[in-house]
């Protein structure tokens, strides 16, 4: 990826040079054309002079015109590109960051003094098998999407959020404390009452657990994860 946006900033100075030099050209000949007469003269009296006359603006433009066509081709390809690169990092059902992104959130804690003050959040619907017996794989999906609605428009204020797998969802807080994890529940948690009263027959039964950074001392993110994994499989807390 890195080698691919050098070769696009590459062309793109390439082709503004060239630009750059269509216009100087374009403006040198338009002032002499201005300046001087007898030019003018022998161009509209010369054929010779004339027909060299509209090659010579004939190329210039085709030139211009091509060069920005270039511009918009590469800034549509970018665009296509980026679209492409979101979808390979979001989930499809969804549209949180998938387990990709959270590999690559892993890479910006690449130190443990860049670990210090993180807390994770690890959350799981845990009543979606009954979902999924009950309505089918049609109505676990709506509940999972119901469900991460609620959690992105709550999350993102607090950190980074993530689905990591089928039925498992993790919030990354920065500064984080346990003030700030009862915080981020607490919305959560009025939210979900709000939903699960608004569509009884969608509710969702919530299992979670968090780990601070302080309560571990990680050396690596996936230490802190691995961790907030342990906590769950031992005491995990409901939200209902």
């Amino acid at each position: 990826m890195p080698t691919r946006k050098k070769l696009v900033k590459k062309l793109r100075l390439t082709k503004t040079i060239i630009m750059t030099i269509f216009i100087i050209l374009a403006c040198l000949y338009f002032t002499i054309l201005i300046v001087n007469k007898d030019f003018r003269s022998q161009i509209v009296h010369d054929k010779f002079f004339l027909t060299t006359f509209f090659i010579t603006w004939i190329c210039l433009l085709t030139g211009f015109v091509n060069i920005l066509m270039d511009f918009i081709l590469l800034k549509k390809n970018t665009e296509i590109a980026r679209d492409l690169n979101d979808l390979a990092f979001l989930d499809k059902l969804t549209g949180l960051p998938n387990r990709y992104s959270i590999d690559r959130i892993s890479q910006k804690y690449d130190t443990p003094s860049k670990l210090v003050g993180l807390g994770c959040v690890l959350l799981v619907i845990k009543n979606l098998k009954e979902i999924n017996e009950k309505s089918g794989r049609s109505g676990g999906d709506k509940v999972i999407s119901d469900f991460c609605a609620i959690l992105e428009s709550v999350g993102t204020q607090y950190g980074l959020i993530g689905r990591n797998s089928g039925n498992e969802f993790l919030v990354v807080i920065e500064g984080c404390d346990h003030n700030a994890v009862d915080a981020f529940i607490s919305d959560l948690e009025r939210r979900i009452h709000n939903h699960n009263t608004i569509s009884p027959e969608c509710a969702i039964e919530l299992e979670y657990a968090s780990i601070l950074e302080t309560e571990v001392n990680a050396d690596h993110f996936y230490t802190l994860i691995t961790n907030a994994y342990k906590r769950f499989e031992e005491s995990p807390k409901i939200l209902v």
